[in-house]
């Protein structure tokens, strides 16, 4: 029998074999919504609240939701900024360290093969980063890779990026905060006794591939869901009897077991990179520092997949894909297996899929209530983007870039 782990077996829809068909004349037909597995959390939330209760949702009963205070506002950047800058620190103090084993410091075609799906003045611009703070290559990879990520707090962030239209906390304050040191020197002591060699940080046994965009467009009969997913990490071992890594940083009260609403967004990641990345590991070159390349070449990796395609995958996402929460500044690791999701089962997962179909009905059923909800562009604040225009002519978020902390 399923095991009801998500939501009230009365909320559920029946699934009916026979009525989901990978046929390609059923996919031509259908029509879907984009939702990203963030996204998916808040809807999750109005779904049980009006299937429960019988309501319908209304635009005046959402708008009547109490908005966060100020003060609250402020903690929550304060922990966004916090979480976004020590992900940046895991980052680059596992590239230089890579780029530690071969000898040298980190070059274009490093940064290219670890943030692969960005364009070049990113690349150029990191480089920047990289002269400003004066490296020779005879320091130690943790000292080093330090150093780079303080320059690269204070130099070359857009505080406004042209998408974000609704500020509360200005992009002033913002910028106040980043640049103020949100991570305690006692956190960042932490790291630097707390962050240890591994296999994955030698090139030669894994590819490493960190902020990864996959698009995934999962098909039901009377609808489709389609999945934008950031992946924190995703390691590659060159070992192919081991299984793809996946890694999702958390710091503070967000490194914890999951919730239940947690646990599909868990499976949508994993089967993001279950349908982007798991037939294209053999693309990858093991020259170097190991390259990855997308469908045909190209920086974009964007796949289909049907609802009953999935069901037959148990083993797949109980052998060929581990899933992490890691704490960047301590380093502690909670492993969430696809027994834990209850996706160990052709059943568990028929579970939860019906249970991201029913959302994707209730959203469809009221998209002109919901739609501003989820709109990211009307966010109380936004974080800096990297690297602000013509940064790498001289330019930072002032007239002058400004000089590294030493």
């Amino acid at each position: 029998m399923p095991r009801k782990i998500l939501t009230q077996e009365s909320l559920l829809p029946e699934y009916v074999p026979s009525i989901y068909s990978s046929t390609k004349e059923k996919k031509e037909k259908i029509s879907g919504s984009r939702i990203n597995p963030s996204q998916l959390e808040y809807l999750s939330t109005m779904y049980m609240r009006y299937s429960q209760d019988g309501k319908e949702p209304s635009l005046g009963d959402l708008e009547s939701t109490q908005q966060p205070s100020e003060e609250e506002l402020r903690e929550n950047a304060h922990w966004s900024i916090y979480g976004t800058q020590a992900h940046s620190l895991q980052y680059f103090t596992q590239l230089f360290h890579r780029t530690s084993y071969l000898g040298r410091l980190p070059s274009y075609e490093d940064f290219q093969s670890t943030f692969w799906q960005r364009d070049s003045t990113y690349y150029d611009a990191l480089l920047k980063i990289q002269d400003l703070t004066g490296m020779d290559g005879n320091r130690d990879s943790l000292d080093t890779s330090q150093q780079y990520w303080i320059t690269w707090v204070q130099n070359g962030q857009d505080f406004t990026p042209k998408k974000h239209k609704n500020y509360i906390l200005p992009p002033s304050t913002i910028k106040s905060m980043w640049e103020g040191g949100v991570i305690p020197l006692e956190d960042i002591n932490r790291f630097r006794k707390t962050f240890r060699d591994s296999e994955k940080l030698d090139p030669q046994k894994c590819a490493l591939l960190n902020e990864t965009f996959l698009l995934t467009n999962l098909y039901f009969l009377d609808g489709s869901i389609q999945i934008p997913t950031l992946v924190d990490e995703i390691c590659i071992p060159r070992d192919s009897s081991k299984p793809i890594d996946i890694i999702d940083y958390k710091s503070g009260k967000q490194f914890k077991k999951p919730s239940l609403k947690e646990r599909a967004q868990i499976f949508l990641i994993m089967t993001a990179v279950l349908t982007n990345v798991l037939d294209r590991v053999p693309e990858i070159e093991w020259n170097d520092m190991p390259t990855f390349k997308g469908k045909k070449g190209n920086k974009k990796l964007i796949s289909g997949i049907f609802f009953d395609e999935l069901t037959q995958l148990p083993e797949i996402y109980t052998q060929r894909l581990r899933f992490r929460y890691i704490n960047p500044i301590t380093q502690e690791e909670i492993l969430i297996t696809a027994k834990d999701l209850g996706i160990d089962t052709k059943e568990g997962i028929e579970e939860i899929l019906m249970y991201i179909r029913s959302i994707l009905s209730f959203y469809t059923e009221y998209k002109n209530i919901l739609k501003h909800r989820i709109d990211s562009s009307r966010s109380p604040y936004t974080l800096p983007s990297f690297p602000i225009k013509n940064f790498t002519q001289g330019n930072g978020f002032s007239k002058a870039v400004q000089p590294p902390l030493l």
